[in-house]
Formats: structure tokens, C-alpha cells, sequence
């Protein structure tokens, strides 16, 4: 499998600008996982069925001692990985013409174009790092980690990292070197 990595800054070439084109307006590129969010979707109706099924298997004398806060606590346990599933499962990166909007799992930060310096994804990092520059919180820079775009795509999402990469070519100000 092909791996895309180190940042790259070079000059946008006719593949590039193919891949991507200046975002205007009410534009937006959408990324997201499909193969993450069916696997949470699988997972999380297999819980519930086998949550439900198991609950059901237990002869009714057993059931009838557990108390209301027993079975909230377990119903509150098994709906809570569900959720965690799922906020994985939507994680999504949006590209406008305004910046990036990275969702992972329940937090969301918006990053306009003048933050982000790169994208990287090394050969074994599972999801990519959006590179931020550095800024008086973070004199060195920072990267945040992008899940709505997994390793597990293959060569899908070494397409995707390359796009991205052409948005933020595209749209981040030039560095002074």
C-alpha cells in the first residue's frame, strides 16, 4: 500500500489542481470515513441486539431482582459505546473557503486557512495530522489528529490526504522560508 507522507509544500501541478479547486462561497468538501461509520453502525446494532438478547436468556426470576438503577446503569453503559462508536463513525474534516472544520469524536475546532501549515500522514499513523502553525499558545506549532479520514480506506484515503493537501496549498498562505 502506498503511504503518503512527510508534509509537502510543493508548487500545485495539472493532478492537483484536478484533484482540487479553489473553494468559493457556500463551497465545502466533505471527508468522511465510510468504511468507520459502517463498521460503528455494525457494531453498535450488534450490542444492542446482543445487550437485549442476553437480557431476554435470563430466566425472568433473575430479571425480576435487578433493580430500575441496576438496569439504567447497564442500559446507560451500552448506550454510551454506542454514542462513542458512532461520534467515531461521524467524525468528518470540511474544507470551505473560510478554513477547515475537524470533528473528531465530540469535539469540534474550526481552523481558518491562516492556522494550517500541512497535512501528514507517515506510513503508519492511522489517520492523518493536520499541521498547525506555530501561534502564541503553541510557539512550536501543533498537530491535531483528523479521524474522518482512517488508514483503513487504502489507497482511498491516500487519495483524500492528497486533496486535502491540495485545498491547503490552495488556500493557506505562503510560508517565508
Amino acid at each position: 500500500m502506498p503511504a503518503v507522507t512527510a508534509q509537502d509544500h510543493g508548487t500545485t501541478d495539472s493532478a492537483s489542481t484536478s484533484r482540487a479547486a479553489q473553494l468559493t462561497g457556500d463551497q465545502k468538501v466533505i471527508f468522511r470515513s465510510a468504511p468507520v461509520l459502517r463498521t460503528a453502525i455494525s457494531l453498535s446494532v450488534l450490542l444492542v441486539a446482543s445487550s437485549l438478547f442476553g437480557w431476554y436468556m435470563l430466566d425472568a426470576s433473575i430479571r425480576a431482582k435487578f433493580t430500575g438503577l441496576q438496569i439504567a446503569t447497564l442500559a446507560f453503559f451500552v448506550l454510551f459505546m454506542v454514542g462513542m462508536m458512532l461520534s467515531i463513525g461521524l467524525s468528518t474534516i470540511v474544507a470551505d473557503a473560510r478554513g477547515l472544520t475537524v470533528r473528531n469524536t465530540v469535539s469540534t475546532k474550526f481552523h481558518p486557512w491562516s492556522e494550517v501549515e500541512g497535512v501528514t500522514f507517515g506510513s503508519g499513523d492511522a489517520w492523518p495530522y493536520l499541521v498547525l502553525r506555530p501561534s502564541a499558545d503553541h510557539p512550536e506549532g501543533n498537530n491535531r489528529m483528523m479521524l474522518g479520514i482512517q488508514r483503513v480506506e487504502g489507497d482511498a484515503a491516500v487519495e483524500r490526504v492528497r486533496r486535502l493537501r491540495d485545498l491547503v496549498r490552495l488556500h493557506a498562505p505562503a510560508t517565508a522560508e
